[in-house]
């Protein structure tokens, strides 16, 4: 397995999950490299000479390099597209000549927002410039027979401190005397990253192939799933912060943000064993991972 781009959050996930099935993983030269970690730009290096120091041809690439800030890709289009669409293309054209099967990560953005627990088959409209570009992958890759699989998936949460998930974030905003703004009317599907990791694992060693959701089982809003950090956290520590209901609307985004991104997951989990967790109970693992200190974190005070 090749994990293109595997320093990030999921990529550092399914690096712990599939172990030494990984033949390698690629990171930026700005990135600081891990073990077994290559540096690699889809404009300059190809995939050809990335494998030639391997011992055998993987099998399977996941595709996970990018830009995935969503005000950024809104900022410049066409710049963030030239790696999110144009690049990425290239890489998957570089791996079916290889004869490696390209693993594309996509996103819940590809849809509008106005419809609950969309599937496979309903049609995606992006409001987002991040969604218009995942979709414009998504069709490209559409294009070509197959193998090659498509994985859709929702915002990831982590079960330990970790300063790029929401929940981290609120246990911060929790310990402080300040207001801490939730929406209450924008709906998703979140999901653990180490489910998900392992879910992705599961497709690939499955020979899976075609378009796949992997989401949380349940519909939940923000400030729902606050409310569940809330509960747990108010258990250990007082609640400092001040809550404040509002719209995702209310906030200063470069784009506006669609209402509801809930992904039925009913294909891919009728092959995998995985379960994916219900989002109120990882947050509430995270919680108590933060406050006790299992993830090396100090508790809040």
């Amino acid at each position: 397995m090749l994990l293109l781009g595997g320093s990030g959050f999921l990529g550092q996930a399914l690096r712990r999950y599939m172990g030494d099935l990984v033949a390698t993983t690629t990171h930026r030269k700005s990135t600081k490299p891990d073990q077994k970690s290559l540096p690699f730009d889809a404009g300059i290096t190809t995939v050809k000479s990335l494998i030639a120091g391997l011992p055998t041809k993987p099998a399977a690439a996941i595709l996970l390099f990018g830009v995935s800030a969503i005000d950024d890709c809104a900022r410049d289009p066409a710049g963030t597209a030239l790696v999110n669409v144009a690049r990425t293309s290239q890489v998957i054209d570089e791996l079916r000549e290889l004869g490696i099967k390209p693993v594309f990560i996509s996103s819940d953005a590809v849809f509008d927002g106005t419809k609950p627990w969309r599937c496979e088959e309903d049609p995606a409209q992006p409001i987002l410039t991040y969604g218009r570009q995942k979709l414009e992958v998504e069709k490209r890759i559409a294009a070509l027979a197959l193998p090659w699989l498509v994985v859709r998936l929702p915002k990831l949460l982590s079960e330990d401190c970790d300063s790029r998930c929401m929940l981290t974030g609120w246990m911060n905003e929790l310990a402080l005397k300040r207001e801490l703004r939730c929406a209450t009317d924008q709906y998703f599907t979140p999901a653990a990253v180490t489910d998900v990791a392992e879910a992705i694992a599961e497709l690939i060693q499955g020979s899976a192939h075609g378009l796949f959701h992997i989401g949380g089982p349940d519909r939940i809003s923000r400030r729902e799933l606050l409310a569940a950090a809330v509960e747990e956290y108010a258990k250990h520590q007082p609640v400092r912060a001040r809550i404040t209901e509002c719209s995702i609307r209310d906030f200063k985004f470069a784009e506006a943000r669609p209402f509801d991104t809930s992904l039925s997951s009913e294909r891919a989990l009728t092959l995998l064993r995985t379960k994916i967790r219900d989002a109120r109970a990882v947050a509430r693992s995270a919680v108590r991972a933060c406050l006790l200190g299992r993830c090396g974190a100090a508790p809040a005070k």
